[in-house]
């Protein structure tokens, strides 16, 4: 049985890709930074603040069709209410 030593690279957030990632330091809280040499962009694998999460606005539109307030919305995903607020409006002008 032969053990592969290949790192799995992880997946840029901005251009989705992962065949062009290399580590480029550590954030103010600690977390490893990666650089995308495909979209020139920095990015983390996970974040403190939760509204940068890549996911966030995915979240924010499940949770508002099923009628969630933004302020549960908030508090469900620990994110700023004014952040809730802003992906609400956008998905409203959207529906328009």
């Amino acid at each position: 049985m032969k053990i592969s030593s290949k790192k799995i690279q992880p997946m840029c957030h901005i251009c989705g890709r992962n065949d062009g990632t290399k580590k480029y330091g550590v954030g103010a809280a600690g977390q490893q930074r990666y650089y995308c040499m495909n979209c020139g962009k920095t990015f983390q694998t996970t974040y403190i603040y939760k509204g940068k999460e890549f996911n966030i606005a995915a979240q924010v539109e499940m949770l508002w069709e099923r009628s969630h307030t933004v302020e549960e919305i908030s508090t469900a995903l620990q994110v700023p209410l004014v952040k809730v607020k802003a992906v609400v409006t956008l998905l409203e002008k959207d529906n328009v």
